[in-house]
């Protein structure tokens, strides 16, 4: 919806109207609030999971540690081309000159920025996460016709041609995210994480 229209929404506003039942001129307020309450959450839950140092939760059963192997072996690369073509099509409603090629090289290295700073830091990496997203949004209050949905369109449809590129990049996110996890694990066997009692 365009945003532009708020001064003609504001212009057709009366009291009489108010005091008459009539709430039309409310009506694409309302929507334009619901929507960006809607992306908002759905952002929320985006970029908080992305930005967690454990994707899965830890198994307390039996062979803990063998459950997260597979989790991370199998359901790992799932995630990571998830939140890898999502990152992608986000940088394809923003840019204006950047080929298909280029789009999806920034994106790979957000997502690995992401998580090479959850393993730092996990509120650093939220920030970082939640960057791209939130500025998309802006961008769409401030200026609705800086987007070009044909363009974006093509683009997207033009993923398949980048498939090994794609891959790729897939591949080369799981080998750094297992590298990370052996470094912390290496590191928790020589400095072992510190109990917390509870409190008395």
């Amino acid at each position: 919806m365009a945003f532009t229209n708020f001064s003609e929404w504001m212009n057709s506003f009366s009291i009489e109207d108010i005091f008459s039942g009539n709430f039309s001129w409310l009506v694409p307020i309302l929507y334009l609030v619901i929507s960006i309450a809607v992306y908002s959450i759905i952002i929320w839950h985006f970029y908080r999971y992305i930005a967690r140092r454990d994707c899965f939760k830890i198994s307390h059963g039996k062979h803990p540690k063998a459950i997260g192997f597979l989790k991370y072996f199998f359901l790992f690369p799932f995630v990571a081309i998830i939140f890898f073509l999502g990152f992608s099509m986000l940088l394809l409603f923003l840019t204006r000159h950047l080929d298909v090629g280029q789009v999806l090289s920034t994106g790979f290295a957000i997502i690995l920025a992401i998580r090479i700073t959850t393993y730092y830091s996990e509120d650093l990496s939220k920030d970082v996460a939640k960057m791209l997203p939130f500025a998309l949004l802006g961008i769409f209050l401030v200026d609705p016709t800086y987007f070009d949905f044909d363009v974006t369109m093509s683009n997207i449809n033009s993923l398949p041609e980048h498939a090994n590129i794609i891959a790729m990049f897939l591949f080369f996110i799981i080998i750094v995210e297992w590298i990370l996890r052996v470094a912390l694990t290496i590191r928790y066997a020589i400095f072992p994480k510190k109990e917390v009692t509870p409190a008395e």
